[in-house]
């Protein structure tokens, strides 16, 4: 992985991780990581060992014998020899398989890997109808080694020899001992089903409020927001109270014609309180002020004056001789005429007529 560039061996190690992660549970998953792993680093043996053991799990055995021949070439190890052989026995090659079994005598191989690889060896021999040499191998192995994975799969060989030769009783009590064994390790036995949810740690998250999932970001926003909505009402406020004062004014100013309007009403009634009273005929100039008297009446009016002034002159000029004295009678009599407003006669006639029209 040294060899790669920082970004590309991310993105291999990321697959690597992932085709590890789905190999128990979906094979064909994990193979297609592989292979997009060989895509970015087919030089690099490790990515080659993971394509050749996914390539296994989903039974491409030439490919699995291609890549992990290739690995071991690469690194030099030997710990999939087992899993190289087992793939030769899927090649339908068992004879390769026994093989290998034999060569890998001189190698130092740990106790699991030694173990893998008799049971594998014992296969071949089973494949190749040798049941008596098959059983041979596996009896020659120690049950009594440290449990583990090995053990477990080397018990359950020898139960499923036992049935061959039909000793059904005793191939019951090693595959009894064989489950309890992978029990005790936490190794699958060959027939169950590995649990997606295995090494995974769960947890009780409690429920979080909303609003402690704010971000400051948005608190200094929501801070914003309200304190430009306090400046509007604020505003709002200032402008109904100049609204409110404006009102007031108005108010007092109405107030003050109106107290001024009721003064003077006071001393209207106040002043007729002291004016004598006058005839039921006479009108005051307030009501003259609410007659409305047309131009034409007021001609009409004026003509009927007229006519009984030339028949008081006419009368007067027959029985009064052509003197001084009698010139300056109907002189008075037109001055009195020409001004009727003054004659008080002619002033109420004028007053009680123009009453009448009300």
């Amino acid at each position: 992985m040294r060899s790669l560039d920082k970004e590309n061996a991310a993105a291999v190690a990321k697959h690597l991780v992932s085709a590890g992660g789905f190999l128990d549970v979906d094979p064909e998953r994990a193979y297609e990581h592989a292979k997009a792993a060989m895509a970015r680093a087919g030089r690099v043996g490790l990515v080659r060992e993971a394509l050749g053991i996914a390539a296994y799990h989903v039974e491409k055995y030439d490919e699995a014998v291609r890549e992990l021949r290739t690995h071991r070439r690469i690194s030099g190890s030997n710990d999939n020899i087992a899993l190289i052989a087992d793939a030769e026995r899927g090649r339908d090659k068992p004879k390769k398989a026994i093989e290998l079994f034999e060569s890998a005598g001189e190698l130092e191989l740990d106790n699991d890997a030694r173990t893998e690889l008799v049971i594998v060896a014992a296969g071949a021999k089973s494949d190749l109808g040798d049941l008596k040499g098959a059983r041979a191998l596996i009896e020659a192995e120690d049950f009594t080694q440290k449990p583990s994975g090995a053990l477990v799969r080397l018990m359950a060989a020898y139960s499923d020899l036992l049935r061959l030769h039909g000793e059904t009783e005793m191939a019951d009590k090693y595959e009894e001992l064989s489950r309890r064994t992978a029990k005790a390790t936490g190794t699958l036995f060959g027939d169950e089903e590995p649990d997606p949810n295995l090494g995974v740690e769960i947890e009780t998250v409690e429920e979080v409020p909303d609003e402690e999932l704010i971000e400051p970001g948005d608190d200094a926003a929501d801070a914003t927001d309200e304190t430009d909505a306090a400046d509007e009402d604020q505003a709002v406020d200032e402008s109904d109270a100049e609204a409110a004062d404006a009102e007031v004014d108005d108010t007092g100013t109405d107030s003050v014609v109106a107290d001024d309007s009721v003064a003077d009403d006071v001393a209207d009634d106040a002043g007729d309180d002291q004016i004598p009273a006058k005839s039921k005929t006479h009108v005051s100039e307030k009501e003259l002020k609410k007659v409305k008297v047309s131009d034409e009446e007021i001609e009409a009016e004026l003509d009927e004056l007229l006519e009984d002034a030339e028949e008081v002159e006419a009368s007067d000029e027959e029985t009064s001789e052509a003197s001084e004295e009698a010139h300056a009678e109907p002189e008075e009599s037109d001055t009195s005429l020409k001004a009727p407003d003054n004659a008080k006669p002619e002033e109420s006639n004028v007053s009680y007529r123009l009453n009448g029209h009300q």
